[in-house]
């Protein structure tokens, strides 16, 4: 019996994973592995760069990211992330005991790259911006916008995403480029992002014939 590495297991990517059992609290998670792995890449690339973080003030500042450094310490608690999706997908062939686990998260992983998907035809022509304000805007588009149940993630329910989205809303002029706003540029992305996603239906394949029977 060939053994699966541990590093495919889940226990290494999520603590204490809470995994939904309908279609569409799946979507729900989709966006939290999509904001966790957001936030990942982000924290990642400011500790390398050493960037200091700067919005109006220094306590707006400070509030601002301690804010997506906590929520970002849930979601690895609480779902996994791309990667771990990815390692699963490449190495259920050559492991047959992840083909199991790989077709439960068929849908988890179809509702997520729909939204990459729509990420990268954005920014195909120019490099991505304010990935924090991205996380910020999307959760609060599904959460507040389209009232989508957070019972499954309690924590979700102590983040004012109207007053970290107010942060970047008074440095609106900070995030220009090139004569364009990034802030209302991500508010347009998270809107098609969420749009993406609550309109896109997975569908189950309960029709497979075996090869054999055919």
């Amino acid at each position: 019996m060939t053994m699966i590495p541990k590093t495919y297991l889940i226990s290494d990517n999520c603590t204490n994973r809470i995994k939904p059992s309908l279609l569409r609290d799946v979507k729900t998670e989709a966006l939290l592995v999509f904001a966790r792995t957001a936030l990942e890449r982000y924290f990642a690339q400011v500790d390398e760069s050493s960037i200091e973080l700067k919005l109006s003030t220094n306590e707006e500042t400070r509030y601002t990211y301690d804010t997506l450094k906590k929520l970002l310490m849930h979601l690895q608690e609480s779902v996994v992330n791309v990667d771990y999706l990815i390692n699963l997908i490449q190495n259920a062939k050559k492991y047959p005991a992840l083909k199991v686990l790989a077709k439960k998260e068929e849908s988890l992983i179809s509702y997520y790259d729909i939204m990459a998907k729509k990420v990268r035809s954005y920014y195909k022509e120019e490099p991505a911006s304010l990935p924090e304000l991205l996380v910020i805007c999307v959760l609060a588009e599904w959460i507040l916008g389209e009232e989508k149940s957070t019972n499954l993630y309690p924590f979700l329910k102590e983040i004012d995403f109207l007053e970290l989205m107010g942060s970047f809303e008074n440095n609106r002029k900070a995030f220009e480029r090139e004569g364009k706003c990034k802030v209302s540029e991500i508010h347009e992305l998270s809107f098609v992002i969420v749009e993406k996603l609550k309109r896109y239906k997975f569908k189950v394949n309960t029709t497979r014939v075996s090869k054999t029977r055919k």
